[in-house]
């Protein structure tokens, strides 16, 4: 969960300096132009961040979690 809050806290930036330019060149829209650029910055969110933490995964630079062992040794037993 530490690492979900700053996170979110990156997609809600984002999506609130949106608002502010949207609004600052039409103060006339709609709310679902508003809706639909949050819904593309959590999306834009999780897949960013996912990329991210599959990278680090690959290069070993994330502690080891006792799923991700116990899924090791599965793949261990099968070579």
């Amino acid at each position: 969960m530490a690492c979900v809050l700053p996170r979110a806290v990156i997609v809600l930036l984002g999506w609130g300096a949106t608002y502010w330019l949207l609004t600052a060149l039409s103060p006339h829209l709609t709310p679902a132009i508003i809706y639909l650029s949050g819904i593309a910055w959590v999306l834009a969110g999780i897949v960013l961040f996912g990329y991210l933490y599959m990278l680090r995964r690959g290069l070993g630079l994330l502690p080891n979690s006792p799923r991700c062992a116990a899924s090791a040794i599965r793949a261990q037993q099968f070579l």
